[in-house]
């Protein structure tokens, strides 16, 4: 007891009167008044609220003067007031008030950084959201009365949780049922209906992240039941699941769970699935076998009616936690980066955002955010109860220590009116409080084991004495070894103060003392800000002067219009316009060759001016865009002769000296029979206007000539002056065309997004529509990956381009399309589920119906092994092996290191030639990035990286996700489609492009190239796929790549970084279309989607080339390791 306190606080005193007493005569009023002890706990409750509000109002903390100029134009902007000038007083919540913005926003930065520091790709994450369940006996047992309501007893319900929950953290934290924890943060939420709390949980563990180690963890089916004589403690355990599931773990959509649309919130009912699937970047898919294949079924009594649920109805669960709490539950493989730790530290309160509070006084605006939280806050009496108790909102597995970040000598003092004068005679005599930074800068220059360590890492291995001003090295004891692990997060700084901001994002990437951080490849900075720039960190407008001045040391002509023309196209923004005449100015004599005489020059100019407005025009963008003059013939006035270069390509590239296309192939080549009469068949049509027969579907294995078909349909066309518009649904498909196609999606002008009866504004006219009108053949290869949508969007389109024809399909145009319906099927992002790709074909578009048929069979191989390998393929993409494939012992291996060895057995010195045929290939990016950092650690040369400048595109100072818009949390982002942050790269490593710079040139997203020289500004590489065996030298630039999606937090942003990826390793759907003489697949992530085991074992002619590693594969009784073969049902191998 305190005998000092004079006074108790209001807190204290609530809690003294709600407290439950055992004395006979005591009556418990406080806990048995009903509705009356509901509104008596959130009176206290917004009683305590009011003192903190009149502790903020203070004068002495009025932050009119320390909040930014950004926040107050925000806050100017949303209370309607003229300027900042009109904001009178502003009265924030802190940090350390549980439950308001700050609060969240502060412990999501938390969470976001130690999970970050936590996580590692191979292994599981999971989220876990656990409620209350008001019919536990506890607190049935502590009613004061029999017909008292559990809502009425706010403070069981609470405390009996509280209870619950040291058993879930013990069961987690200590008995590792999910593996051992790594890190966690977790937060509690309260149900608004009945106040009800739950917790939500993200954690890392060490695990790995296998379909069937989540298997074995998340269940999301009915349990088969035990027969009546099995009485083991297993066959009861199941029986005992299956008796609560249909309590806590069914789902029964109503009205309060469905969108405007009519479909459940929640996507229930959820596929079915034989497997789990596991995803990078959305939810994993749980095994729930239908009943066709032997999956569970309950009759359930709801009311009157007799309810039959099965698997798509389940929510996921564990079946330990299930039976042990006897409560609603969920158990989620957590995917992403920062999706589900948003979701676990988001705002109790939800809804669309609140306009701040104003009041005026004397003409001036007073924000007042205490007033606005009271106003608008909705709190249930349990919730109201744990305020009270002071039960924690957010808990966190690591000690998180705040970092802030200040210009040397800057640092903010900290005094009160105590020590003012002993903090005044210090600073007077030189000797200034060192800051956490200024003393691990200190620490840099004493302490040779600390320079190699980051700022932000730092608590990890020291503590700060705060008396002494030092870091100190952290001893561990027997006594203190138990304790939570340290970690520190440094407090993100605005970019508009630029040159703290650059001492920011420098020591966030680099440690050492300042002088450490304005030295860059031996030049000494004279500000952060240069530092930053020249590292690669900081938007600098010399980048494009510097990158063409980098060029143009190694690059020719040719190589470098290339260069410039990238830049022009993916270099600038609307709001970042490139001076191209400047540019062009500065670096015109690099873009001809200058070995001519005076009078050549001025000819080669304006030569070198008609390619470069070609190569923009690829690209849908003209030279007046960026203030360049135009070439004396400009195909701007000349579009007939635009499209004749179109559709009658002469050279593979665009100087004098390049060699014209190689057809000699298609002149002394003869067809086999079925190949000739499809032939015969494409020319009839072609030439015959009055023909019916105008669509067709061509397939055939690999062996049997398809792709070598279409280039001699090509060619032969092409000498008739047919034209013909040759098209692929991947870059890497259209570089199989002998002169160069082009993405299906970029000859429609389609953009990433397609949605159905939206189409492109082509006029009939431009050069684009005249493209598709003239055409007389339109070729679309490995149409099997196309989504329908596009498809039947192409079909309007031409419709609209040639309207005397739209009782047509394709508006009477002759169209082609092939592919093999054994390979991969359309990526759907909302489901991996083989059956809604099935559904996203074109197989299940009306137009696919009209198509006529044709099927190559004869195999042109003549090795019988190979003939061999391509029979056992064709039985796994047809399914006729089942759903999975016994993996040859010959191609089994024991290790990655032993993979890495066969794959690569002639070093990664190897010529471009050799290194174009060597391959590895995983399900998931997850693995795949795991493999390329392994083998870049292989390679015996200097390391380069390269960052990305992160930049949000939208921000709001108060938004409750405003941590998602920081830098860092940006920079730990990798989304589909875009490079990552911190590119690692070494002379001879095997890159891959994820833009279409020149798919005539084989240089297309898709295109795996050979690092040849690495620069500061740019990143010389030589193509080793593509449609010329011929190396091609390319200038890779940065690309500002946008990021506009719809996630659910609504975050867009840009990151400028080069377009590139490591690629020793990839995808099975990004290699699709690749070929290759030595292949390793890595099945620590199994084949998850149709076709994928057949596309993988396809990219080799012969199985004795390929290798297969297997890590937590048992063999069965006979020694058979089996991996995975999905094969969508209702899918025609026609």
């Amino acid at each position: 007891l305190d005998t000092k306190r004079k006074t108790i606080s209001i807190r204290d005193y609530v809690k003294y009167r709600l407290a439950v007493r055992k004395q006979e005569d005591y009556h418990n009023i406080w806990n048995s008044g009903g509705g009356l002890s509901q509104k008596f706990a959130l009176d206290y409750t917004a009683r305590i609220d009011s003192d903190v509000a009149d502790y903020l109002r203070r004068d002495d903390l009025d932050l009119r003067a320390s909040l930014p100029e950004p926040a107050l134009r925000w806050l100017a902007r949303d209370s309607n007031a003229n300027s900042i000038a009109d904001i009178g007083h502003c009265v924030m919540f802190r940090k350390e008030h549980p439950g308001t913005r700050p609060y969240f926003q502060d412990m999501f930065y938390d969470a976001t950084t130690l999970m970050a520091r936590s996580r590692k790709p191979e292994n599981a994450s999971f989220m876990f959201t656990f409620t209350s369940n008001p019919r536990w006996p506890e607190i049935k047992r502590n009613m004061l009365r029999d017909n008292q309501k559990s809502v009425d007893r706010f403070d069981i319900i609470s405390r009996v949780y509280e209870d619950k929950l040291r058993e879930i953290h013990y069961l987690l934290n200590k008995k590792h049922i999910f593996g051992k924890i790594l890190g966690y943060a977790e937060s509690r939420e309260f149900q608004k209906r009945i106040g009800g709390p739950h917790l939500h949980r993200v954690f890392c563990t060490d695990i790995v992240a296998t379909p069937d180690n989540i298997s074995n963890l998340i269940w999301a089916h009915i349990p088969p039941e035990p027969p009546a004589t099995d009485n083991s403690p297993w066959a009861n355990f199941m029986r005992k699941v299956r008796e609560l599931l249909p309590f806590y773990q069914f789902h029964d959509c109503g009205e309060h769970c469905k969108k405007a649309n009519g479909k459940c919130k929640k996507d229930f009912p959820k596929p079915y699935s034989n497997i789990t699937i596991l995803h990078a970047n959305k939810p994993a898919v749980y095994y729930r076998p239908s009943p066709d294949d032997g999956g569970e079924t309950l009759k359930i009594k709801r009311g009157r009616a007799w309810i039959t649920y099965d698997n798509t109805k389940v929510v996921p669960y564990n079946p330990l936690i299930l039976v042990m709490f006897e409560c609603h539950h969920n158990l989620e493989f957590a995917y992403g980066q920062t999706d589900n730790l948003k979701y676990a530290l988001k705002y109790p309160f939800k809804g669309s955002s609140f306009s701040y509070v104003r009041s005026e006084v004397n003409g001036l605006i007073t924000v007042d955010e205490p007033l606005h939280y009271a106003r608008m806050i909705y709190r249930s009496p349990t919730e109201a109860y744990s305020r009270i108790m002071s039960f924690k909102y957010a808990f966190l597995s690591h000690i998180v220590i705040p970092l802030s970040i200040h210009l040397p000598d800057n640092q903010k003092i900290y005094f009160t009116s105590k020590n003012a004068s002993k903090i005044i005679s210090a600073i007077n005599a030189g000797k200034i409080p060192d800051s956490r930074l200024s003393a691990y800068w200190k620490l840099c220059i004493s302490d040779s084991a600390a320079k190699n360590i980051l700022f932000e890492n730092i608590p990890e291995t020291y503590a700060f004495n705060k008396n002494d001003k030092v870091w100190k090295k952290l001893n561990i004891s027997e006594k203190n070894k138990n304790r939570k692990p340290r970690i520190g997060r440094i407090y993100t700084v605005s970019p508009r103060d630029p040159e703290l901001f650059a001492l920011y994002i420098l020591t966030k990437h680099f440690p050492g003392t300042p002088k450490d951080l304005l030295t860059v490849n031996g030049h000494e900075c004279q500000t952060f800000a240069e530092a930053a720039r020249l590292r690669g960190l900081f938007e600098d407008n010399n980048v494009w002067e510097r990158t063409l001045r980098e060029g143009s040391i190694s690059l020719n002509p040719s190589q470098m219009r290339q260069l410039f023309a990238n830049i022009l196209v993916f270099g600038g923004t609307e709001k970042c316009v490139i001076d191209g005449l400047l540019l062009w100015n500065m670096f015109v004599d690099h873009f001809y060759d200058r070995r001519c005489t005076e009078a050549e020059k001025l000819i080669r100019i304006d030569r070198a001016l008609a390619i470069i407005e070609k190569l923009l025009l690829s690209n849908g963008r003209s030279l007046q865009e960026f203030n360049l003059p135009l070439p004396n013939n400009s195909i701007r006035n000349n579009p007939d002769r635009a499209l004749d270069e179109f559709f009658f390509p002469h050279h593979i590239n665009d100087d004098e000296m390049d060699e014209a296309i190689d057809t000699s192939i298609y002149d002394n080549t003869n067809l086999n029979p079925e190949q000739q009469r499809f032939f015969n068949l494409i020319r009839a049509s072609v030439l015959d206007p009055n023909t019916k027969n105008k669509l067709f579907f061509l397939s055939g294995d690999g062996g049997t000539g398809k792709t070598f078909l279409l280039n001699y349909i090509i060619y032969k066309l092409r000498e008739m002056r047919l034209k013909v518009l040759a098209t692929a649904s991947t870059g890497i498909a259209a570089t199989n065309f002998y002169a160069g196609g082009m993405t299906f999606h970029s000859a429609f002008r389609f953009g990433i997004n397609v949605e159905p009866d939206v189409i492109p504004p082509v006029t009939v006219d431009s050069y684009f529509g005249r493209r598709i009108i003239e055409a007389n053949l339109v070729i679309v290869d490995e149409v099997t990956i196309l989504n329908k949508t596009i498809f039947e969007n192409v079909n309007l389109l031409c419709k609209k381009l040639i309207p005397q024809y739209n009782n047509e399909p394709f508006a009477g145009k002759i169209v082609i399309i092939s592919g093999d319906w054994k390979q991969s099927l359309p990526v759907v992002e909302e489901s991996s589920a083989p059956g809604a790709q099935v559904a996203a074909s074109i197989q299940s578009s009306e137009l696919y119906g009209r198509f006529e048929k044709h099927r190559l069979m004869q195999n042109m191989r003549v090795i019988q092994s190979e003939i061999a390998f391509k029979d056992w393929l064709y039985s796994i993409g047809t399914g006729q092996m089942g759903d999975s494939v016994i993996i040859p012992e010959a191609m089994r291996v024991n290790s990655r290191q032993e993979l890495y060895r066969f794959v690569f057995n002639t070093g990664f010195d190897a010529p471009v030639a050799d290194l174009l045929k060597r391959l590895i290939l995983s399900p998931t990016n997850r693995v795949v990035d795991v493999i390329n950092s392994e083998i870049i650690d292989l390679i015996n040369a200097p390391l380069h990286e390269y960052l990305s400048i992160d930049s949000p595109t939208s921000e709001n100072p108060f938004a409750y996700n405003l941590a998602d818009y920081e830098v860092a949390q940006l920079n730990r982002l990798t989304p589909k489609g875009l490079p990552a942050h911190n590119i690692k790269l070494k002379v001879g490593a095997v890159i891959v492009l994820l833009q279409n710079l020149n798919t005539q040139k084989g240089l297309c997203n898709g295109t795996r190239m050979i690092v040849r020289r690495l620069h500061q500004d740019l990143i010389e590489a030589e193509t080793i796929s593509g449609s010329s065996e011929r190396g091609i030298v390319v200038g890779i630039c940065r690309a500002r790549n946008s990021y506009k999606e719809l996630r659910p937090d609504g975050v867009s942003f840009e990151r400028f970084q080069f377009p590139i990826r490591v690629a020793f390793c990839m995808t099975i759907t990004k290699a699709q279309g690749q070929t290759c003489e030595r292949l390793g697949i890595d099945i620590l992530d199994e084949p998850f989607a149709h076709g994928q085991t057949y596309t993988a074992f396809s990219r080799c002619r012969s199985g004795e080339n390929i290798r297969v590693f297997a890590p937590g594969k048992t063999p069965d009784n006979n020694g058979n390791v089996s991996m995975r073969n999905v094969v969508a049902r209702g899918i025609r191998f026609d």
